[in-house]
Order: structure tokens, then C-alpha cells, then sequence
């Protein structure tokens, strides 16, 4: 008994903890989701790993010009082993020896018992063994070349300027999760609004039938606050299928499992306290510190070491080898026994090449880099313009968003207050229904207007930020 109460306690605690932490839920504020997104981001992953690629092709080019050594091994079998045609007497003996022992015979009446000579007659031979077999080992090393001094340092080069990327990358990133937090949160505030004034829209369509069933008002003020519930019944149905879809856009921008339950725990207003919109409107623009500028900058610098790669190609390459190797044949498969021999090979040398006439070609191989190197300053002006536009536009348009937040939330005030008077009005019965619509409309109006006026103004913010390269 004591025992089954411990497991069940146990079990209870498990749960409650499991609970508790729950994985598929996820809190977050604005600032944690662009954390969240500089580590999970899908374009977060690709910068990353392209910077451990480039890492890895300097480490290649460099192995490139160390110690390469390689085991070479190569068997052959002779199906038909080749057959050498040559001169019968290639291997007798000298002609004037023939002559001598000739001249003997006949001195001594002694018969030369050899076979008569013929100068025509052919032998077929054949050289070599039925198997053959090579082992060795095989070692280069580069002495000199040009390029590859300048393609390492191109590569290197290569290699630092993935962290600008990565920079640029992250800028991009925390621009696009702020923006859809702020769509997430105007989302939820606007189908809020909407279930407001709905609610509102129902009691008073409750109060006036039930003034109209005492004969008070006519069927039309009836009608006409049907007709505004359904409106608004469809107009908050579309919002509320609307704020899922935008957390899913912010889980897909954070790189965060698709299935999971966000919680946003900034408010707007929380965000709204958090604006630097005055501070960022005077802080200077400073091009040379973008990681765009700096992007380009190294490519410009990548292409200068490309023409001098090229012009390196014309000098001299300088490479050194060495060999050892050794060469078994046999009449039979039997390599791998002891007693055979093997017979050794070793050599070493040194290869040299330089080119000496291209016929222009190589000059004129410069200058297509020094053209693609002559492209790569001018896109660097470009971007240069291009990015004091881009602040300049997103200044102004934090100018604009902070006047038009201002007069929208003045203008918002104003129609509440209408809006109140006019429903006092209007349950006291000194005013009509249409009246009433009318300055409830103009309500939803300009709270529709003022959460635009919100989300303009973050928006706005978020794009001087990522302008200036200054995200927190």
C-alpha cells in the first residue's frame, strides 16, 4: 500500500513538472524572438555554413601546396605475351668469325658441320612474364607558384568577408521578426476591437428590440443594428483567422517548429515605451559601417587579388617528385609469397613550366579582371548612394509615422468622445440609430487608423534600425 501511494505521488509530480514546462509552448518577448531567430533562422544556417565552407576551401588550397604523397599500386596480365620479329644471326656470331672457321676447315679438310646461313631467314621472340606487378610510393611537392600564394590569400580574404555576411544576414533577420511581431500583435489588437465593438453592437440591438416590442422605435432602427452585427460578425471571423496565420509567419521568420504554441509577452504599448524615435532621427548616418559596405568593400579587394592572380599565371611554376617503387614479373600468380624477388625503382626530379608566348592571350585574360575589377568599384559607389538613400527615406518615414501617430491617436480621442455623447444620446433618445452607426463607425474608424498609425510607427523604426545597423 505505502509503496502504490509513493508510485502514484511520483507519477503526479512527473506530470505536473511536464506540464509545467510543456516544450511545445513558447514565450517570448520581441528581443528573445530575435535572439531565437539569429540561431534558428533558416537564413541564419545557410550564412553559417557558408562561412565554414569558405573556411574550409582556405585549409583545401593550403593542403594544395604542401606534401602530397600517394600510394600507387598496378597489376597486369599477359593474355598473349607481344611477339618480337628479328634476324636469324641477330644473336650469331661475328661474320668475319664465320669467315675464319670456313678458311680452318679447308686447311684442315676437316668439314664446318653447321648449318648453312640464310641472311633472310626471321625468329620470332618474346620477351617478358605472363604477370607483372608494380608497388610504390609517389611524393610532390610545390616549390613556387604565384597563384597559389595570391589564391590563399584570396581565400582568406574570402573566408573574413563571410563574417560581414553573417552581419548583413543577422541585420535582415532581426528586421524581419520585428515586423512580424508588430503584424502579430496589430492582428490580435484588431480582432479585439472588433469583438468589442461587436459585443457593444449586440447589447444595444438587444435593448432597442425590446424598446421596439414597447412600440418606442421603429422597425428600421431595428434593422439597421441587424445589419451592423453581421458586418462586424464577419469582419471579427476574418480577423480572427488572420492572427494564426501571422504566428505562423513569426515562427517561420524565429526558424522555430511550426506546431508550436507562441505566446507574445510584449504589448504594444510595451513596445510603444521602448521607442527611440527621437534618439535614432539625430543619430548620424556612418556608410563605412554597414556590413553591406563592408561586403562590397572586400569584394573589391577580392577582385584586385583576382587580376593579380592572373598576372601570376605568367610566372614561373615550380614543382619537385620523387619515386620508389617496386617491379615483380612472374610466370604464375605469386606475388605474396617471400622468395620472389622484387626489383626497386626509385627516382626524383623537379618539373618547371612557365609560359612563354600566348599570343596575347594572357593580357588580355588581365583585363577581364581588371573590368571585373573596375565593376566592383563602381557597385561599391552604388551601394554607397544607395544605403544614404535608404536612410534618408527611412528617416522621413519615421518623421511621417511619429506625426501621423500623433494626429491618429488625437483623432481616435476625438471620436471616442463623440461616440460616448452620442450613445447617451441615443439611449436617452434624443438622438436616432443612424445617427448612433454613424459615430460608432467612426469610432471603429479611427481606432483602425490609430493601430495603423502603431504599427507604421514601430515599422518605421525597425527599418531606421536596420538602415543604420544599429539593432540592440
Amino acid at each position: 500500500m505505502r509503496f502504490s501511494f509513493i508510485f502514484i505521488l511520483f507519477i503526479g509530480l512527473c506530470s505536473g513538472t511536464a506540464s509545467a514546462q510543456n516544450p511545445k509552448t513558447l514565450q517570448v518577448t520581441l528581443a528573445e524572438a530575435q535572439d531565437i531567430a539569429l540561431k534558428q533562422a533558416f537564413s541564419m544556417q545557410y550564412a553559417r555554413l557558408d562561412k565554414a565552407q569558405a573556411e574550409r576551401d582556405v585549409k583545401e588550397l593550403l593542403a594544395s601546396g604542401l606534401p602530397q604523397i600517394n600510394l600507387v599500386a598496378d597489376y597486369s596480365q599477359y593474355i598473349d605475351i607481344p611477339t618480337q620479329v628479328v634476324p636469324a644471326d641477330a644473336f650469331g656470331l661475328p661474320s668475319y668469325f664465320n669467315d675464319f672457321l670456313s678458311g680452318v676447315a679447308e686447311e684442315t679438310g676437316v668439314a664446318l658441320n653447321a648449318p648453312p646461313s640464310d641472311p633472310n631467314a626471321l625468329s620470332e621472340l618474346q620477351f617478358g612474364q605472363n604477370h607483372t606487378a608494380n608497388v610504390g610510393v609517389q611524393a610532390t611537392q610545390l616549390v613556387f607558384s604565384g597563384s597559389y600564394f595570391v589564391g590563399l590569400r584570396a581565400a582568406q580574404l574570402y573566408a573574413e568577408s563571410k563574417d560581414q555576411s553573417i552581419e548583413r544576414t543577422a541585420d535582415e533577420v532581426r528586421e524581419q521578426v520585428a515586423q512580424a511581431y508588430h503584424v502579430a500583435l496589430g492582428a490580435a489588437q484588431g480582432a479585439l476591437i472588433l469583438e468589442q465593438a461587436l459585443e457593444l453592437v449586440q447589447t444595444s440591438l438587444k435593448e432597442t428590440q425590446q424598446v421596439y416590442s414597447e412600440g418606442f422605435v421603429n422597425q428600421i432602427a431595428v434593422d439597421q443594428l441587424e445589419l451592423a452585427v453581421q458586418e462586424l460578425e464577419l469582419e471579427w471571423s476574418s480577423a480572427k483567422l488572420q492572427v494564426p496565420l501571422t504566428l505562423a509567419l513569426l515562427r517561420f521568420q524565429m526558424g522555430v517548429d511550426p506546431t508550436m504554441d507562441l505566446i507574445l509577452e510584449d504589448s504594444l504599448e510595451d513596445l510603444l515605451s521602448r521607442v527611440k524615435g527621437l534618439g535614432l532621427l539625430s543619430q548620424p548616418f556612418n556608410a563605412s559601417s554597414l556590413p553591406g559596405i563592408q561586403l562590397q568593400e572586400s569584394y573589391v579587394e577580392l577582385a584586385g587579388l583576382d587580376v593579380r592572380n592572373q598576372q601570376a599565371k605568367g610566372l614561373p611554376q615550380v614543382s619537385a617528385f620523387y619515386t620508389n617503387q617496386g617491379n615483380a614479373q612472374r610466370d604464375a600468380f605469386n606475388f605474396f609469397q617471400s622468395d620472389g624477388n622484387w626489383y626497386p625503382i626509385q627516382l626524383w626530379g623537379v618539373n618547371f613550366s612557365m609560359p612563354l608566348w600566348t599570343s596575347f592571350g594572357g593580357k588580355q585574360q588581365v583585363e577581364k579582371k581588371r573590368i571585373q575589377e573596375d565593376r566592383a568599384i563602381i557597385g561599391l559607389e552604388q551601394l554607397r548612394q544607395s544605403t544614404q538613400m535608404e536612410f534618408d527615406n527611412a528617416r522621413l518615414t519615421l518623421e511621417l509615422a511619429m506625426m501621423a501617430y500623433q494626429n491618429r491617436t488625437s483623432a481616435e480621442t476625438i471620436a471616442q468622445r463623440i461616440f460616448d455623447q452620442t450613445y447617451s444620446a441615443y439611449q436617452e433618445g434624443l438622438v436616432s440609430s443612424f445617427e448612433w452607426t454613424q459615430a460608432r463607425n467612426q469610432l471603429l474608424e479611427a481606432q483602425g487608423n490609430s493601430l495603423s498609425a502603431v504599427l507604421d510607427w514601430l515599422n518605421a523604426q525597425t527599418q531606421l534600425k536596420r538602415a543604420l545597423s544599429e539593432f540592440e
